[in-house]
């Protein structure tokens, strides 16, 4: 299992539900954990199943402590503040990058504050997780995945600029 970078056309695939648990889904987010893990430059967030070529309903992320995974996750209710508008000053926004999109970045204007539903791992379970902020951006990213939908979609379809790492730093990419 390695990680598509695009213009990988598996990157665009929507992806289908988790109907069932089985061992075979267990082994395949623990080879996504250890991929997740250990991604380096850039140090890796979140990891959706179709950036490895998985088509599952499936996503992971990393937040620190442990890794956490989100089975058939959807987004159930968006708060209509942007995070523009807590990060008013540009230079004050954190730009997004994709272990999928090598040495691209750029700010995504995405709803502040997301109520998540999704399952758990093992029993299907649903449940609901309320994030604001980073977290809920980050999340919004790998459901982006799941969707076929890429941040730098998300960019381009708001006319933001997307950053690309040179030998000098970071500089806009013309399109």
């Amino acid at each position: 299992m390695n990680i598509l970078t695009t213009p990988h056309p598996f990157l665009r695939h929507i992806a289908k539900p988790v109907l069932v648990w089985n061992k075979k889904i267990a082994a395949e987010i623990t080879e996504m954990s250890d991929i997740l893990t250990n991604a380096r430059d850039p140090e890796g967030i979140g990891l959706a199943a179709t950036q490895v070529g998985l088509d599952r309903r499936l996503f992971l992320i990393n937040n620190g402590r442990s890794i956490n995974i989100y089975l058939n996750p959807k987004i159930v209710s968006a708060s209509p503040k942007m995070l523009s508008a807590k990060y008013k000053n540009p230079k004050k926004r954190f730009s997004e990058g994709c272990l999928s999109v090598p040495r691209l970045w750029g700010f995504v204007d995405r709803p502040y504050s997301i109520i998540l539903e999704y399952q758990l791992p093992k029993t299907l379970t649903i449940t609901h997780q309320n994030l604001s902020d980073k977290p809920a951006a980050y999340i919004q990213h790998e459901l982006d995945h799941l969707n076929g939908i890429l941040f730098t979609d998300r960019i381009l379809e708001q006319k933001g600029i997307i950053l690309k790492e040179t030998a000098a730093g970071l500089e806009p990419v013309s399109i």
